[in-house]
């Protein structure tokens, strides 16, 4: 189907594209997602260690696709896994990480209110959370790009840390499965920022390849 940019202010439901699946493959991103000086890790048993944070060992944030080859899309692919990691490690840690520098305009605001929404004391998230058939849209004069993801939300869990016990997804019912479109820009040092989010529910007939 025709993928159209989303160039979205008020974004995170809207759509293009098709998704599948892809082989699993060893993510090497590129530039700089370090944890501030100082910080500690994220609470829980450590256990996935990307991009510089090491993830709970009950959190497990999957990329299933191939990086391409060519080192210039792979830098694109890049700046949006490394987004994506910065999200959550900002959500698991309540905001303790920085993730200023991998977002800007609404998917800087989306990370925030998710932030925001695993404030309270006592709540976080558990699971697995899959990224699939990750690919480029577009590159436009080698400064801007569009990406396209189908996420699979549909093991990651709200829980009560006490307790352990589920209390609802990690996000909105109606993003268990939901195409992600995101624009990024290009640093002067070569290194890809995400500039803009959209999300289409698989629900949705413009998200339906991500059923």
């Amino acid at each position: 189907m025709r993928v159209r940019r989303a160039f979205l202010a008020t974004a995170i439901l809207a759509g293009v594209a098709a998704c599948g699946s892809g082989s699993a493959a060893a993510f090497q991103p590129a530039g700089s997602l370090s944890p501030a000086p100082g910080q500690a890790a994220l609470p829980g048993q450590a256990g996935q260690r990307l991009a510089g944070f090491r993830f709970p060992s009950d959190v497990s944030i999957d990329f299933t696709t191939s990086v391409p080859g060519d080192p210039a899309r792979r830098a694109v692919i890049d700046g949006y896994r490394n987004y994506v990691l910065a999200l959550w490690a900002a959500v698991l840690s309540h905001g303790k990480y920085a993730y200023q520098q991998q977002a800007t305009g609404n998917a800087l605001a989306f990370v925030r209110r998710e932030v925001a929404r695993y404030g309270t004391p006592g709540t976080t998230m558990r699971g697995t959370i899959a990224y699939n058939d990750t690919r480029i849209a577009g590159i436009y004069f080698g400064t801007g790009a569009d990406v396209l993801a189908c996420v699979d939300a549909s093991a990651f869990r709200q829980v009560n840390t006490q307790t352990g016990a589920t209390l609802g997804p990690a996000l909105p019912v109606r993003l268990t499965r939901y195409l992600e479109n995101v624009a990024e820009g290009k640093r002067s040092d070569g290194t890809w920022f995400v500039s803009r989010l959209a999300v289409y529910p698989a629900a949705s007939t413009q998200g339906a390849m991500c059923r």
